[in-house]
């Protein structure tokens, strides 16, 4: 009974629903005011993975969470879970075209008659439209070339993703089970808000406010509880945790706490509320007491020296700490706990830290620009941490496997990244911050700072520098490449735009500004042509291949 308070406030209702019930309302529009499509492949593969646990094992139910509705003129804004809806769609999109004889049910979740089901900003609608909601050019769209456009190609990237994970699944029967599931028993709680304002304030409260129970909370509980621990050692065990958890944000330490698997066994923690398999990895370890007391201290004094860049390797402390400055500005922390790994067992020995360093730096950038296939990464990760005290099996030796150590296929591929155009603005940005640490005279510059890439030949040309490239397919070539690109402040970049070369010379130079190595580097060149580029461009990919210790055939 609702009583004397009313039942739900005005202007706000929620509902669990499933996929197709959601997919099935009234059109889904992404207003212009939201971010673009951000998934990268390992979001896509991991709820992929999730969904698929969950069907093996006959969950009745899978629940991806919450998403945020608003109603505006017969449409339905989503506020909140574009990313999850777009990614779905595309999954039955996927089966759709692999399996002509059941298109219908899935199209229909898809497009009503030719309306789409979902409708994505409008810079990227058309886009999605003609090869996700249009049937029939899924394959087209995971063979898609890189644009440089970051939305169209992280669409692109999720549909290679979803052929790879879904092409696993060689009986089309059982694909077309695994996809009716998820259209059924993928739930989410949608909550509608009748105005923005509304809405805006839901979507505060559920990602900023509060301190709900957590996944550490439960680990926690049962770790105290229900071990064969004295009320004594209970006790102790508790302040030792929460010393510990004193060290981090609330949310880091639950992100340390989901890495403890990987780091005691190999083996990743499939989900957060995976209480079973944690404790199995606890177990496996040396046991509860051990973890408590010995291991999760242990490993979060090395991740809380990596959080404050304090990381103590003796004379070859200021390599490290600028090598793992620049991988935590990588998206993902993949790294993270093959580096605690190391740091928990070998601080001490400091050559070794070096070497260990310069190698999971070169590998981890070597993830970052796909030179490492997708698929082989966590095996991959998971060896380093496995053999994080074997050095033969870490670097190879006679007959050995070389667990952080590129192939030489991977290195060849490495250098045939480095030396073509660059068209992903985040990535740029990032090979070029990594770039300015191994200059001479080079400094730390992290994605906040006001540092943002400055194309010396502008993308798009200009009366001056059109008279003297005036090819436009070499000038769109050349004005990506890292031979012509340099980091300046936002009001510098601004300010140089497309004036002539010498122009640019002063505004690069005379400024209050701090110059930046890869900057000070331009100095020397007075006339920006075809072969000044390309001269400066094999000597950049020169200065970062010999700091990461890569070499051509080794």
């Amino acid at each position: 009974m609702a009583g004397a308070f009313g039942e739900t406030p005005l202007g706000l209702t929620s509902t669990i629903l499933n996929v197709a019930a959601v997919l099935t309302r009234k059109q889904l529009k992404v207003p212009r005011y939201q971010r673009p499509y951000t998934w990268a492949e390992r979001e896509v593969r991991e709820l992929i993975q999730d969904l698929w646990r969950a069907y093996k094992r006959g969950a009745p139910f899978y629940f991806i969470g919450q998403i945020v509705l608003v109603k505006n003129h017969g449409k339905l804004e989503v506020s909140d879970g574009q990313q999850r809806l777009a990614t779905l769609t595309m999954l039955l999109a996927y089966v759709r075209d692999r399996i002509p004889g059941r298109s219908k049910p899935f199209q229909s979740l898809i497009l009503d008659g030719s309306t789409p089901r979902l409708l994505l900003r409008e810079e990227d609608q058309n886009f999605y439209l003609g090869f996700v909601q249009e049937p029939g050019h899924m394959t087209e769209l995971a063979r898609h070339a890189e644009i440089g456009v970051d939305s169209k190609d992280l669409i692109a990237q999720a549909a290679r993703t979803i052929e790879s994970e879904l092409s696993k699944i060689t009986e089309d029967r059982e694909l077309d089970a695994f996809m009716s599931y998820v259209a059924r028993a993928c739930t989410l709680n949608v909550v509608d808000a009748d105005e923005r304002g509304c809405a805006q304030t839901v979507f505060n409260t559920l990602n900023k406010r509060g301190s709900p129970l957590s996944g550490a909370d439960i680990i926690k509980s049962d770790l105290l509880e229900n071990s064969e621990l004295s009320n004594t050692e209970a006790d102790a065990a508790a302040r030792k945790w929460e010393q510990t958890e004193d060290l981090f944000e609330r949310e880091n330490f639950a992100k340390l706490l989901y890495m403890m698997p990987f780091l005691l066994t190999g083996e990743p923690l499939l989900s957060p509320g995976d209480l079973a398999s944690f404790r199995t990895a606890v177990d496996r370890a040396g046991g509860v007491r051990a973890f408590l007391f010995e291991q999760l201290p242990r490993y979060a004094h090395a991740l809380r020296a990596i959080f404050a860049g304090s990381i103590d390797v003796g004379p070859a402390s200021a390599e490290v700490n600028r090598r793992v400055a620049l991988m935590k500005e990588v998206q993902e922390w993949d790294w993270a706990p093959c580096a605690i790994a190391f740091l928990a067992e070998h601080a001490s020995e400091h050559e070794r830290a070096r070497r260990f360093f310069q190698a999971l730096d070169r590998f981890t950038f070597a993830c970052e620009l796909s030179v490492v296939e997708n698929r082989d990464r966590e095996a991959r990760y998971a060896n380093i941490i496995k053999y994080v005290s074997d050095d033969k099996v870490l670097y190879g030796g006679e007959g050995k496997q070389r667990a952080l150590l590129l192939t030489e296929s991977e290195q060849m591929k490495f250098f045939h990244t480095l030396n073509r155009s660059r068209k992903r603005d985040r990535q740029r940005r990032l090979l070029l911050m990594r770039l300015e640490a191994a200059m001479p005279g080079g400094r730390l510059v992290r994605m906040t700072d006001d540092a943002t890439v400055e194309h010396v030949l502008p993308k798009n040309g200009g009366p001056w520098w059109n008279e003297r490239f005036p090819d436009p397919a070499l000038r769109n070539e050349l004005a990506n490449l890292l031979g012509n690109l340099t980091l300046l402040t936002y009001d510098q970049n601004a300010e140089a735009d497309a004036k002539p070369y010498p122009e640019k010379r002063k505004i690069y130079f005379d400024t209050n500004a701090p110059i930046l190595g890869l900057t000070k580097d331009i100095a020397p060149i007075e006339d920006w042509s075809l072969h000044a580029i390309e001269e400066r461009h094999e000597r950049l990919v020169r200065i970062l291949s010999e700091d990461w210790g890569l070499v051509r055939g080794g």
